[in-house]
């Protein structure tokens, strides 16, 4: 399978669905053009140092690497956003995770996040205002 290389790329797969999973969040896109399905991974510094971020680029390497090709739905672009569960989490269940997230994720009727933020009940009240000065 081959990797999303360019940050366009990336850009362009964020625009499509997205759908949330323990070890990781899918980001994919339907491509109009034919090709083999290409695949692109994101660990930010915020799952650890270089070793675990590595460490976490390989188990989702080898996890895309694991399933069939009947797995992968074709003429598709896909993102795997890794979070820290993807070290820790069975290989079997990351496998798993992924081979239903990867057809889900190109579903029309999958949101692509939350249509508005979440607010509490006290914020519908104007809160007062402390002078500056």
């Amino acid at each position: 399978m081959d990797t999303l290389k360019k940050r366009s790329e990336f850009l362009a797969v964020a625009k499509g669905g997205r759908l949330g999973r323990r070890a990781f969040l899918v980001q994919g896109l339907q491509r109009d053009t034919d090709g083999a399905p290409r695949v692109g991974y994101t660990v930010t510094k915020k799952t650890g140092n270089s070793v675990m971020r590595s460490r976490i680029k390989r188990r989702l390497r080898a996890a895309v690497a694991a399933l069939n090709v009947d797995d992968i739905p074709q003429k598709a672009d896909f993102v795997l956003v890794a979070r820290d569960a993807a070290l820790t989490l069975p290989f079997q269940n990351l496998v798993a995770d992924l081979k239903s997230g990867l057809s889900q994720v190109l579903d029309p009727k999958t949101p692509r996040g939350r249509d508005k933020p979440r607010r509490s009940h006290r914020s519908s009240q104007p809160t007062p205002r402390r002078k500056q000065g």
